[in-house]
């Protein structure tokens, strides 16, 4: 009976109190323009440290039993420091804390807030306020990167900048595998596939850029260096983006329904790509991949059963981020052991950013998961065609990407900062769209005017 009447109440509440509750709590804030260096530089050292500083663990719940690592504490200090930053910056102008309140962020916004709550019934509530602070000082941070009123002429510049930072970090790995002739994920990272991705897809359809030939070269090279067989997969989105960036409802119609086919397919061939060994071998081949980690989704296929039997009676999960991080303290570890295998055990992610906000915040969190994907694409509707072909395409094959990822849903990394790097290139485009309207009307709002922020 408790889980019909949350089900009933989450639905009621996305249905009916979430449109009044946006346009309640949504803002107009001028775009912000902040310096680049320092946010980037905090941001960048953040998401890419680990890589080349990291302390391991066999044990996944050793952080409860052990404490901190080094390389723990280091991202903690790092969070610090970028929250110090946005304070120092939002006590030089307030209206920093309306952005995340503006559409298309305001969603997103919301989610951080449910995870937030998510605290009080959390299975280990100190580490979802952690990871929900960290996230939220990192997306905020991240904002401040991105919503500037050039960004869509710029978009290009800083996501080339993010991508040869991580090429830096990465290279005695790149040197060490590419001497043993991988070249395809000779850096493996499921994450920067969608930054590489989002700036071949500025270059193609933002404004005319002299870098683009370059650019162009960067984004394939990244793309392929961090490749895996699922972001190679989810490649297949931007058809379906295309014809849902369309004007025609027709054609909108048809690529949504072609963007549905398409995640179903993904889904067939991650679970199922043994029944077809013709594919299953080119596929090896073409990606430098064994059969067998093709054939079941690097254990994919094995362990999400597993985790979705730990978590099926929780409505409203466990935590934002500590069901994954510990689902062994849901279901006994005997138990995982019986159904995975002792190296299994300690899994700490479903690798499934839907999985993720299911067992992080339940129903709710499903429910914010399609909500944040939809939204982009309903916002960038009255953009001109390049925004809507970049927002569309990025969000298609987030989804799909996202079937093998934590993605928007587990904890900060650079799948966000595509995210809302998108968001904010759809804020910019609609605001200039709607710029001649405000003009010919000779109306506009009191929340849009104000002088640009300062430099510094």
């Amino acid at each position: 009976m408790l889980n019909a009447l949350i089900a009933v109440g989450t639905a009621s509440w996305f249905t009916v109190a979430y449109p009044v509750l946006r346009r309640r709590l949504e803002t107009h804030p001028p775009s912000g323009g902040a310096p680049l260096f320092w946010p980037l530089a905090l941001l960048v050292v953040f998401a890419f440290m680990p890589l080349v500083f990291t302390v391991p663990r066999e044990d996944g719940n050793a952080v409860l039993e052990q404490g901190l690592t080094a390389s723990n504490i280091v991202t903690i200090v790092l969070t610090g420091l970028t929250a110090f930053y946005l304070v120092v910056k939002i006590a030089a102008d307030r209206r920093i804390l309306l952005l995340p309140f503006a559409m298309p962020y305001l969603p997103f916004t919301m989610m951080i807030g449910v995870n937030g709550v998510s605290a009080a019934w959390s299975i280990v509530p100190t580490y979802t306020l952690y990871r929900t602070a960290e996230l939220a000082v990192f997306t905020l941070a991240c904002i401040l990167i991105f919503d500037r009123p050039d960004i869509r002429r710029r978009l290009a510049d800083i996501l080339a900048i993010v991508i040869v930072a991580w090429l830096v970090a990465v290279t005695p790995e790149i040197l060490q595998n590419l001497a043993s002739g991988i070249v395809f994920s000779s850096a493996k990272n499921n994450m920067m596939p969608l930054v590489c991705a989002l700036l071949g897809f500025a270059a193609v359809f933002g404004p005319p850029n002299r870098r683009r030939g370059r650019y162009l070269v960067l984004a394939a090279a990244g793309f392929v260096i961090a490749g895996s067989a699922a972001s190679t997969g989810a490649l297949i989105a931007v058809g379906p983006g295309l014809m849902i960036a369309s004007r025609r409802p027709g054609l909108r119609l048809a690529g949504t329904v072609l963007a549905l086919v398409s995640l179903a397919l993904f889904l067939f061939l991650m679970v199922g790509l043994s029944s077809f060994p013709g594919l299953l071998d080119l596929l090896s081949v073409v990606l430098q991949k064994p059969k067998v980690e093709l054939a079941n989704a690097t254990g994919r296929g094995q362990f999400w059963p597993t985790f979705i039997a730990a978590t099926q009676d929780r409505l409203l999960g466990s935590g934002f981020s500590a069901a994954d991080r510990f689902v062994q303290l849901l279901i006994p570890t005997t138990e995982l052991a019986d159904e995975l295998g002792r190296d299994a055990v300690f899994i700490t992610s479903s690798h499934n950013m839907f999985l993720s906000a299911w067992a992080g915040t339940g129903i709710i969190g499903l429910s914010f998961a399609v909500l944040t994907l939809v939204e982009p694409v309903r916002f960038a509707a009255r953009a001109d065609r390049g925004t809507r072909r970049l927002v569309a395409c990025l969000i298609l094959m987030l989804a799909l990407n996202g079937m093998t990822t934590p993605g928007l849903f587990q904890d900060w990394n650079v799948n966000v900062l595509a995210y809302v790097a998108v968001l904010a290139c759809a804020r910019a485009a609609r605001r200039e769209a709607e710029a001649p309207e405000a003009v010919i009307g000779s109306v506009m709002s009191p929340r849009e005017t104000g002088p640009a922020w300062p430099a510094a």
